[in-house]
């Protein structure tokens, strides 16, 4: 059990089984990065007939690397979403039954209709995607005799130990025409999606016996990345909240002192082909393009937006209209989203 412990089970790198949202094809699609760490065991039974212990954690069969599937993500999350638009309130009322629930329709858009469904069967927008861990722990149960109050069986658990770091991947891919026939935007449920995701991991917990305190995580916030198309709905959703970085083209006096690829002219370059500094501006001998006021706001609007201007008159020159994504974290996301007073919690019943 020791060296098991010991032990950092990876995946081969060269096999790229991890999902790259850094080029997404469409202008309604997004993806959703979070990492996170175990702040306690969490555990998933392996459903390998044979093993040396009674309950082993769940593994890959090929590399042996413990993982939680794609499938417990998407009933989790599905959980973890209905919580958000009242299922609590819902199960208080009929006695902790499901009796007369009908899923919001953001949920059946992300997640599609529950298995058995005859009638208008559809497939959910959001995709999930394995989380993989590189630890192994040990944790011992030992039930009590209620007479007698003394242990009787130890029972083992191989288990993912607290401190391991994992990552939750999602791609929220609809297909055309998806948004429009269910009448679902993602403005509509991005706040209650993500404090879904909170939730789940921070309060619920991800692990099998969670309600013994299994399987909680703590969300790495700034680490975490939210994955979006220039353009898209979830760009035109957090740029026109308060505080969410954009684009700014120059203003007009900024101008003359770009040539026609959208870097600076010649004379306001260093040797080493850098923006020169303020220093440097105003020790420039002869005639000057632009006063030293304006070389400083110039500079200040380079250093946020010049990169993203030059690329947007490359993309026009060369007409190519490939969706550019962008990343924020995780963090900035939940602060724009909860700036927006008029963002729908919780979705229609």
């Amino acid at each position: 059990m020791k060296r098991a412990a010991e032990l950092d089970l990876n995946l081969p790198q060269d096999l790229h089984f991890e999902p790259d949202h850094a080029s997404l094809p469409a202008s309604t699609w997004f993806g959703i990065e979070v990492s996170f760490t175990l702040a306690s065991p969490w555990y998933s039974r392996d459903d390998r007939p044979f093993h040396v212990l009674d309950n082993p954690v769940r593994k890959d069969r090929v590399f042996g690397v413990p993982f939680m599937s794609a499938a417990s993500w998407k009933g989790l999350l599905r959980w973890a979403c209905r919580m958000q638009a009242g299922l609590s309130d819902h199960l208080e009322k009929h006695n902790m039954k499901m009796d007369g629930w009908e899923d919001p329709t953001w949920i059946v858009h992300l997640f599609g209709n529950e298995k058995g469904e005859d009638e208008c069967f559809q497939a959910g927008a959001l995709v999930c995607y394995p989380t993989w861990f590189n630890k192994i722990g040990f944790e011992v149960i030992n039930p009590h005799s209620r007479t007698r109050r003394a242990g009787t069986q130890p029972i083992y658990y191989e288990v993912v130990p607290a401190g391991t770091k994992g990552r939750l991947r999602l791609l929220y891919s609809p297909l055309p025409g998806e948004i429009e026939r269910d009448k679902v935007t993602p403005a509509d449920f991005i706040a209650s999606f993500i404090n879904s995701i909170k939730e789940l991991l921070e309060t619920y917990g991800i692990s099998a016996k969670r309600t013994a305190g299994l399987g909680t995580a703590r969300i790495d916030y700034e680490k975490s990345k939210f994955f979006f198309v220039e353009g898209g709905w979830m760009n035109k959703f957090l740029v026109e909240s308060e505080g969410a970085r954009h684009e700014e083209p120059p203003r007009e006096e900024f101008k003359k002192l770009l040539d026609k690829s959208g870097n600076p002219i010649s004379s306001l370059l260093d040797e080493n082909g850098e923006l020169k500094s303020k220093t440097q501006f105003k020790k420039l001998q002869g005639s000057k393009p632009c006063t030293n006021r304006e070389f400083e706001e110039f500079k200040e609007w380079w250093e946020k937006h010049g990169k993203e201007y030059r690329r947007l008159l490359s993309a026009k020159a060369k007409n190519t209209p490939s969706p550019h994504t962008r990343a924020m974290s995780f963090q900035e996301v939940m602060d724009a989203v909860m700036r927006r007073p008029n963002t729908r919690k919780g979705g229609d019943q």
